[in-house]
């Protein structure tokens, strides 16, 4: 025996055939997670008293850090990169590749990248999204939140 389908049943059946073949059209739609362990950090910079040429209007520079200056400085995973971005913005990073993840030797600054030493990764820090630029990395280098309060510079994640 032959039923007839009503058009609502059809449109329905549509529907849910559409949303399947979408469904397999996009299957990784979920946020890529960053590979660098998230550990944490707490670095607060004095600019005027401590790094008096680290501002804006001097242009991109780059600052590293991998050793305590004090002992409740919290450094990330491999140490923390901080630079004044092409749009004079402050930004931070750790210091970890994102692909070989090698802790022992740290992304280089050079110029408006960030080059590590074991891979070749080169990171493009220009306007603070220090994504990968050359090489195998897919993701970029693990990013931390800046906020400048009168002559700090805040550093967390």
């Amino acid at each position: 025996m032959c039923t007839k389908l009503t058009l609502a049943t059809q449109v329905r059946q549509l529907a849910v055939w559409g949303i399947l073949f979408i469904g397999m059209l996009f299957p990784s739609c979920e946020k890529q997670t960053n590979p660098v362990p998230s550990y944490p950090v707490y670095l607060d910079l004095n600019i005027p008293a401590v790094y008096p040429h680290f501002v804006p209007d001097n242009g991109f520079q780059t600052l590293s850090f991998t050793q305590k200056t004090y002992e409740y400085e919290l450094l990330g995973y491999a140490g923390v990169l901080v630079w004044v971005g092409m749009d004079g913005h402050y930004y931070a990073s750790d210091l970890c590749c994102s692909y070989c993840l090698d802790r022992q030797h740290p992304v280089i600054p050079d110029g408006i990248f960030a080059v590590c030493p074991t891979c070749g990764e080169e990171y493009d820090l220009s306007y603070g999204l220090a994504n990968p630029m050359k090489g195998l990395a897919r993701q970029p280098l693990r990013r931390f939140g800046t906020r400048f309060t009168g002559t700090t510079l805040q550093i967390r994640n």
